[in-house]
């Protein structure tokens, strides 16, 4: 077995608790038990504290925009500690969170992935980038 292939299916046993599909913030508020399907069939569960939070952080016209969980790409491409938010809605949620600019994509360093998590910690999500 070459080690290409091992990789990658240690990254995909890494991501299983990703999302099959992403929900946007809107259908998140409006639903009564808000959550998304997770790749190993389970169900994860949002936090509606966090919804209403990220509904003040953002304007109403973002909310069909942002798409939950937000991810947070670890790439060892980066650096060591640093991580990227992609996605205009996700990334100007973020940026106003942590009093930063950003446009499309964000990067964000270890102690802000740290206020990030401690703040949404359902409403985010690590995901594994192969490097």
């Amino acid at each position: 077995m070459n080690i290409d292939r091992v990789l990658k299916f240690e990254l995909a046993r890494l991501n299983v608790h990703l999302p099959e599909q992403r929900i946007s913030l809107r259908d998140a508020l409006s639903s009564k038990r808000p959550g998304v399907k997770v790749r190993d069939g389970g169900i994860h569960a949002f936090k509606r504290g966090e919804l209403d939070f990220l509904a003040k952080t953002i304007p109403e016209v973002d909310w069909g925009r942002l798409y939950l969980p937000i991810l947070i790409a670890l790439d060892p491409k980066l650096g060591r500690g640093a991580a990227r938010i992609t996605g205009e809605a996700e990334a100007r949620a973020i940026s106003q969170i942590l009093g930063k600019k950003g446009k499309e994509e964000l990067l964000i360093y270890r102690p802000e992935v740290a206020i990030i998590r401690r703040k949404l910690p359902t409403t985010t999500q690590y995901f594994f980038v192969p490097g």
